[in-house]
C-alpha cells in the first residue's frame, strides 16, 4: 500500500501513491528512451560525418568529386545540398568534403590552389580530372559526371 500523509495519519486513513509512481515511472520510460533515441542519432550523424570528410577516399579505386567547402559559407551549404540531392545513396561516386576548417581540408585546398565553394573530379586513381568553382545546377553537374565519368 501506499504511504500516509500527515493529514491523512491523523484520520487514519492511508493515501495510494500509486498513480503518482506509474506517472514517474512512465515519464521516466519516455526520457530514457528518447535519450536512447538521441544517442542513436548523434551516432548515426557522426558516423555519416567522418565518412562525408574521409579524404583518403581519393585514390582508393572510386571515382570521388571533392567539395572544397567552409561550414560558416552560405554558398558552400548550398552546393553541398546540390550534390547530394543530385547524386543518389547508392551512386558509384563518392562524395568528400574537404572542409577548410579542418587542416586536412586546408591542406587539399593549398594543394590544388583552389577557393571554397569549388568542387573537384577525381577518377579511381586519384588523378584529378576537373575542376569547377561556384554553383551550379543539378543538370549541370549530371552533364559534367557523364562527360568525366560515362554517368547517367
Amino acid at each position: 500500500m501506499g504511504k500516509k500523509s500527515r493529514k491523512a495519519k491523523a484520520l487514519g486513513a492511508t493515501v495510494d501513491n500509486t498513480p503518482a509512481l506509474r506517472r514517474k515511472f512512465l515519464i521516466g520510460s519516455v526520457g530514457v528512451i528518447a535519450l536512447g533515441t538521441a544517442a542513436f542519432g548523434i551516432n548515426a550523424y557522426d558516423q555519416q560525418h567522418r565518412e562525408l570528410h574521409d579524404l583518403t577516399a581519393i585514390g582508393s579505386g572510386t571515382p570521388v568529386i571533392v567539395q572544397i567547402h567552409d561550414p560558416a559559407c552560405p554558398t558552400c551549404r548550398r552546393l553541398k545540398n546540390i550534390v547530394t540531392n543530385t547524386l543518389g545513396a547508392d551512386d558509384p561516386i563518392l562524395y568528400r568534403l574537404a572542409d577548410i576548417t579542418t587542416s586536412e581540408g586546408r591542406a587539399l585546398q593549398n594543394k590544388y590552389n583552389v577557393p571554397n565553394v569549388t568542387l573537384l573530379y577525381f577518377d579511381q586513381d586519384g588523378k584529378r580530372l576537373h575542376t569547377t568553382q561556384g554553383l551550379l545546377t543539378s543538370a549541370e553537374l549530371r552533364g559534367h559526371l557523364a562527360r568525366l565519368f560515362n554517368h547517367s
